[in-house]
């Protein structure tokens, strides 16, 4: 192989090699935004203020001992959405 060829080899496979890295780039991004874009409709959904009403009004009409557990499962959920709203943003 002469040298011109060579170098023409080593620039094709340079080329192939940043094709690949930029389709890995490029997958990996897609893979990520999908999973924040589920998060970021979850977190919205929760600053609707209709949202917030009916669940203050739902707290507001259930029974003490229900409410508790309720408070509970809010807590969890708060702390799961600040979570996923974390590595969303």
């Amino acid at each position: 192989m002469s040298a011109l060829e060579e170098i023409l080899a080593r620039k094709q496979r340079l080329i192939a090699a940043s094709d690949a890295g930029r389709y890995e780039m490029a997958r990996r991004y897609y893979e990520y935004q999908a999973r924040t874009l589920m998060a970021r409709k979850v977190s919205n959904f929760f600053k609707n203020p209709l949202v917030l009403a009916g669940l203050g009004l739902l707290a507001l009409k259930m029974p003490w001992r229900r409410t508790y557990k309720l408070g509970g499962w809010a807590w969890r959920a708060w702390r799961l959405l600040r979570t996923i709203r974390r590595f969303a943003l």
